[in-house]
């Protein structure tokens, strides 16, 4: 036997703190012992090693472990999730944006709707589990295209389930009231604070405030359906305690839908991936990992409390059942290509996707064929990093793709595991 290659380590003085990002186990042993292993006499701590995945036969076997469970997410043609856009138009104008200037695609025609239908049916013919999410843009600026599109899918037998990315700014009584002809299960909604602070960031394209109509809204929503309703806060320099404030206002406000799980509230560290305007304000890696040990010493709101990472599989960019679509009706494989033509790898007019492009987004830049990637402890949880973000740097000698464990997570393990230790249920 040997030792893991996806151990992190963590050794203070004579106690050493093991995590092994494959099989996420996680155990506390004196130093003097690691260090003699896989020699170590103790046949029974050899084996409960073993069968953690702490020590293992060889390392190649648990490289084509990881390998299998991505490409069975990859080649996993059981289910279909389209993010689709039916205006990539928005009311309001976010600093941090993605999309940044992409935003200029109308609200998508009859002929595209019919395509976008016909397209759904032809897949549901061959994939019994469909998933919409409605997206932008903000999608509910073209509501009467989401309801259209539901009603064609309804008259066709389509079964399907969906939810919703919206600004929260128009989900109005009338918009409320028909949300059930969407099979909506749950609808996703960004506050980046309390009143001033969101206002500051989130606000109509005429400078107007946006949270008091999005409260308002979200009174609405809670008392006529029962959707479930997560709030995500984008947090970053210029309002590091959002959440805080955020969640005391909600908890204040809406008690008994925080408790019983039908609001929950996210929070969403900003970081400075594609140098957008006010990418000064993102979140260093430096400063997460202090947030995260201060929240772990704290213990006071759950959703900031770092947990101990799982595997990473692939996203929408890498697999065959996974796709975005604008109102143009161009299909896309990634969230940030949307509204960029020249990125698309088919046209649902077209009846077709090209099989070219769609091999190059599963096999091409690999991180399997990446030897640095391979061997290093951290690859199940990251996965090789964002495929854009590896394309964007390939043939560059600085990767800036390379997650924010790869430094942090063996400085943590001391805090997350007395943090374990001592809140077991």
């Amino acid at each position: 036997m040997v030792k893991s290659l996806f151990n992190v380590i963590k050794t203070i003085d004579g106690d050493s703190w093991i995590y092994n990002t494959l099989t996420s186990s996680f155990i506390k042993i004196a130093s003097e012992t690691w260090g003699s292993l896989p020699d170590s006499s103790d046949k029974e701590l050899l084996q409960v090693l073993h069968r953690e995945g702490i020590l293992v036969d060889d390392n190649e076997t648990e490289i084509l472990k990881y390998k299998y469970f991505c490409y069975s997410k990859i080649f996993n043609n059981t289910k279909l999730s389209l993010a689709i856009a039916p205006t990539m138009k928005c009311n309001f104008d976010c600093p941090y944006c993605f999309e940044g200037d992409h935003k200029t695609f109308s609200k998508m025609s009859e002929e595209i709707e019919n395509a976008l239908v016909l397209f759904i049916e032809k897949q549901y013919e061959q994939k019994k589990n469909i998933h919409l999410t409605w997206f932008g843009g903000e999608p509910l600026l073209a509501f009467d295209t989401i309801l259209s599109i539901c009603t064609k899918l309804d008259n066709k037998e389509v079964v399907y389930s969906s939810d919703i990315i919206t600004n929260g700014s128009l989900l109005k009584e009338e918009i409320v009231e028909k949300l059930h002809y969407l099979h909506i299960t749950r609808i996703q909604i960004t506050l980046d604070g309390t009143a001033d602070t969101h206002n500051q960031r989130r606000h109509y394209k005429n400078g107007n405030p946006s949270f008091d109509d999005i409260i308002n809204n979200i009174d609405i929503l809670l008392n006529k359906t029962d959707i479930k309703l997560i709030i995500q806060v984008g947090v970053d320099n210029s309002n590091p305690y959002a959440y805080q404030e955020l969640y005391n206002f909600m908890h204040d406000k809406y008690p008994s839908y925080l408790n019983n799980k039908r609001m929950q509230i996210g929070c969403n560290n900003i970081r400075n991936r594609t140098n957008f305007d006010g990418c000064q304000s993102c979140f260093t890696d430096k400063q997460i990992f202090d947030k995260n040990i201060e929240n772990l010493k704290e213990n006071k709101y759950d959703v900031l409390i770092p947990r101990l990472p799982g595997l990473n599989l692939p996203c929408m960019f890498r697999t065959t059942n996974s796709f975005a679509i604008d109102s143009q009706g161009n299909i896309y494989k990634c969230l940030e290509y949307l509204g960029i033509p020249e990125l698309k790898i088919g046209n649902v007019c077209e009846g077709q996707i090209s099989f070219s492009k769609m091999a190059n987004t599963v096999f091409g830049n690999s991180p399997f064929n990446d030897t640095e990637c391979c061997s290093c402890n951290v690859f199940p949880i990251c996965g090789g990093g964002c495929p854009i973000d590896r394309n964007r740097n390939k043939g560059k000698s600085t990767k800036t793709y390379c997650t924010y464990y790869k430094k942090y997570l063996s400085e943590m393990l001391p805090y997350l595991y007395e943090y374990r230790r001592n809140n077991k249920s």
